[in-house]
């Protein structure tokens, strides 16, 4: 049925689509490439956080203490600095991670969606207001997928652990014995593998899941075979409309050709298929030129207009079949028929000397009469300008 959705989108709803913020694009994908970045700033800064931490844990203990065992008083300027050291220690200890996010998470959407400004995707809309349309998309199949994939999320991350902590049960099992330090690089060592390996289970499921809403905003914007005829015919036109416009145009067209048949010197015929009407006026172009061309039909009214008018028409097949194909009205005949055209010319011209006479005659006098109204149309200009 030309109503069932079946057809993929044209690019012209696509492109509608995407003006309106209907994109495909991933929210795991967004989040692993997140874990990635965070995981990789942790993984290079650890050393330094530690430090860093170490060293500003020394010196709050040192401005609180005067001893191991005795806290010094404290005044509200030392709570102040001290504060004040803290929360820029933390401030720079955060700050890689937070550019990281956020370069991370504009980079990813700049991957998915590509550079793209619309407000249509945050203008409010009234339908989601209404309490009958968020209980349908709580139990829609999109919410029952998004649960799926929040299990299998937390599946993949417990056997990411089980597998490393497994892997490594020995060595936990035995950091009772150990000093600090070792115990740490233990531990640091055996989150940073669960955390690798949870990057890795994370992308390969934001790929797929990008992928799924690639295939799920096609699906959305499928589109029937009537809407494909619709969106045509409002992009193109109505081709009823096209056809008639084009019939307008052709029957102007022809309407000004008949109007040139009678000031053409000869209509060369072939003789029921074409019909070719030649004027040639060495003070226009210094070749024949076409004032009106046609076949079938319209030969036949071109030949009834030259008849009515005594243009002299020449049966001549071989030459009217040479001339249809390769010439156009307003346009000189092409150099290799020259030749032939100047042998019929000469023969109309032999024996219709008279009204070839008149003609240049009336050629010359509307040339005369249009130079002098273009001479009367400058002097008004000049006038009017003074």
């Amino acid at each position: 049925m030309s109503g069932e959705k079946t057809e993929k989108p044209t690019g012209k709803r696509i492109s509608d689509a995407r003006a309106k913020g209907q994109v495909a694009k991933s929210q795991d994908f967004n989040a692993a490439l997140v874990m990635i970045a965070v995981t990789w700033i942790m993984g290079s800064m650890g050393p330094y956080t530690v430090n860093t931490v170490y060293a500003q844990m020394q010196y709050t203990f040192g401005q609180l203490l005067t001893s191991p065992a005795v806290l010094r008083p404290m005044t509200q300027d030392g709570f102040e600095a001290l504060f004040s050291g803290t929360l820029q220690s933390m401030i720079w200890l955060m700050l890689p991670f937070l550019l990281s996010v956020c370069v991370m998470a504009a980079l990813s959407n700049l991957v998915q969606v590509r550079p793209l400004f619309t407000m249509q995707a945050i203008a409010p809309k009234l339908d989601k207001l209404n309490p009958l349309n968020g209980f349908k998309r709580l139990f829609s199949m999109r919410s029952v997928i998004e649960v799926v994939k929040a299990l299998l999320k937390m599946a993949i991350i417990g056997t990411c652990g089980y597998s490393v902590i497994s892997g490594h049960l020995q060595e936990l099992m035995g950091l009772g014995a150990v000093d600090v330090p070792a115990a740490w690089g233990v531990i640091v060592g055996v989150a940073g593998e669960i955390a690798k390996q949870g990057c890795i289970a994370f992308l390969i499921i934001g790929i797929a899941d990008w992928r799924y809403q690639a295939w799920e905003l096609e699906k959305q914007l499928r589109m029937s075979k009537q809407d494909i005829k619709d969106e045509r015919k409002n992009s193109d036109g109505d081709p009823m409309m096209k056809s008639r416009m084009r019939q307008m145009g052709m029957k102007m067209i022809r309407t000004r050709q008949l109007a040139a048949v009678p000031t053409a010197d000869v209509v060369i015929t072939n003789p029921t298929h074409y019909a070719i009407a030649l004027k040639y006026d060495p003070d226009i172009a210094p070749a024949p030129v076409v004032v009106a061309m046609g076949k079938d039909l319209f030969a036949q009214k071109i030949k009834e207009v030259a008849k009515e008018a005594g243009v002299p028409m020449v049966e001549n097949k071989p030459l009217a079949r040479a001339l249809y194909p390769v010439v156009e009205v307003e346009a000189m005949i092409p150099p290799d028929l020259f030749v032939a055209v100047a042998e019929v010319l000469a023969f109309v011209f032999a024996k219709h000397k008279g009204r070839r006479l008149a003609a240049q005659k009336r050629s010359k006098e509307a040339a005369q009469k249009e130079a002098a109204k273009q001479e009367a149309r400058r002097k008004l200009r000049e006038e009017a300008s003074e």
